[in-house]
């Protein structure tokens, strides 16, 4: 083997070329973290732009958070435009739920393509001393320009748990939105405490 000329830096390893030269690498992940945050709270809604879509085919996301107001439903919208993003709006939205109750019954429960947004839980209180607010693990995909055909009209889609549930939603216009991010926001009043964190998943 022949040994590189150089120290390398922290937390790098060696690898061969297969014809016995070392060299020092970083390691690579398709799984990799790009935000964190916590906060006592005030936040409008959570807005994440200009996602690297070109590196990551989709993303994952986890959080919890309280709303300021009582009884109110938390949504979810794609967005485009890049750093300068605006939602994507129009009713083209649709989204089911499956609901295990503890007879071991299921019900389901759907809203067809004429929704402006997606509804991610029955209203949820703010009274954390009862356990309420909004724990939410979520997978979000995005389509773009390299989806074949009539498929870019269902690659833009999100499934998501908490609690006892299991969901799924897509906005499906046509085939050529692309969005670049996603919203979360409450029906009325602003997000109070939160912490979530932002994974890509890369392609």
């Amino acid at each position: 083997f022949i040994l590189p000329q150089n120290d390398g830096s922290a937390s790098q390893f060696m690898k061969t070329d297969g014809s016995g030269n070392l060299a020092f690498a970083s390691e690579t992940a398709d799984f990799v973290k790009l935000q964190r945050a916590t906060s006592g709270g005030g936040a409008d809604n959570l807005i994440f732009d200009d996602l690297d879509v070109t590196n990551y085919k989709g993303f994952h996301f986890t959080a919890v958070f309280v709303p300021q107001n009582d009884n109110i439903f938390p949504n979810f919208r794609f967005r485009t435009g890049g750093s300068s993003g605006a939602d994507v709006s129009s009713a083209h939205y649709s989204y089911g739920h499956d609901v295990l109750f503890p007879s071991n019954n299921q019900s389901q429960a759907s809203q067809g393509e004429t929704r402006t947004e997606i509804t991610l839980a029955p209203q949820i209180g703010f009274n954390t001393n009862n356990g309420e607010g909004l724990m939410i693990n979520m997978q979000i995909f995005f389509a773009d320009s390299s989806d074949n055909g009539a498929s870019a009209q269902l690659a833009n889609f999100v499934t998501w748990g908490y609690a006892i549930r299991n969901d799924a939603g897509i906005y499906s216009e046509n085939t050529s939105t692309y969005p670049t991010g996603f919203k979360i926001f409450m029906e009325s009043g602003v997000i109070n405490a939160q912490s979530y964190a932002l994974y890509g998943l890369k392609r």
